[in-house]
């Protein structure tokens, strides 16, 4: 049985020109947002950028509390937000587009502790690739099945979101690993070769280092963590 955590990316894309006044006014706004989280229920939340987009990683307990799931910036810093076309049956104006998910090593299950007492992460590292078009159904159904077929396989708190033809992934070093569980599938098709599968899939980053040749490591510009 599933805990009551759960897990949310959000992509927001900043206007033109207001990378450095939106990094200066979220320093200001640090302590409104942390009280803001804090009534939410929120237990880790991560706002890392890339050019102009901003990804952002929350964790939050569903007990029933006050929250406010999106809409996360309060008013001064969505003045420097772009916001996003509403799409059928959603809000007009919003400011963070919720991330399909596409992968978890693990999610919060009633055998272990999702957070174990005393666990604080050492590093939290928030990724960009690029996958391209005619890969993406490869991509998703690769990774389901890997994630299925091997749940718990070598970090609990990496996980990837996808918008567009971006997949950004969020986990906290060092790796955590608890004790292996069943998953949805019995087939054990998962390549070997994992690495060499992958490559055909993204489109690299030309201007990046070559250690970020496929995912380029984002800047974190805010962090909050409840005391659990």
């Amino acid at each position: 049985m599933r805990q009551n955590i759960e897990r949310f990316m959000w992509v927001s894309a900043l206007k033109p020109g207001m990378e450095e006044a939106f990094v200066q006014e979220l320093k200001e706004q640090r302590e409104q947002l942390q009280v803001r989280l804090h009534k939410q229920g929120a237990l880790v939340y991560s706002v890392f950028r890339e050019g102009s987009y901003l990804f952002t990683y929350l964790e939050q307990a569903a007990d029933g509390r006050e929250k406010q799931i999106g809409c996360i910036w309060n008013v001064a810093l969505t003045a420097l937000l772009q916001a996003w076309p509403a799409l059928e049956g959603e809000a007009a104006g919003t400011y963070e587009m919720r991330m399909n998910d596409i992968f978890h090593d693990d999610c919060p299950m009633d055998d272990v502790p999702w957070r174990r007492p005393g666990y604080r992460a050492e590093q939290r590292v928030g990724s960009l690739a690029r996958l391209k078009p005619d890969k993406y159904s490869s991509y998703v159904f690769l990774h389901y099945q890997l994630q299925e077929e091997k749940p718990r396989l070598f970090n609990k708190y990496y996980t990837i979101g996808s918008f567009g033809r971006y997949i950004f992934s969020y986990q906290e070093l060092p790796s955590q690993v608890e004790q292996a569980r069943i998953g949805q599938l019995s087939t054990k098709n998962s390549p070997l070769n994992w690495g060499e599968v992958m490559e055909p899939h993204f489109e690299p980053w030309t201007e990046k280092p070559d250690a970020e040749r496929l995912w380029c490591v984002l800047e974190e510009l805010f962090h909050y963590e409840n005391s659990w």
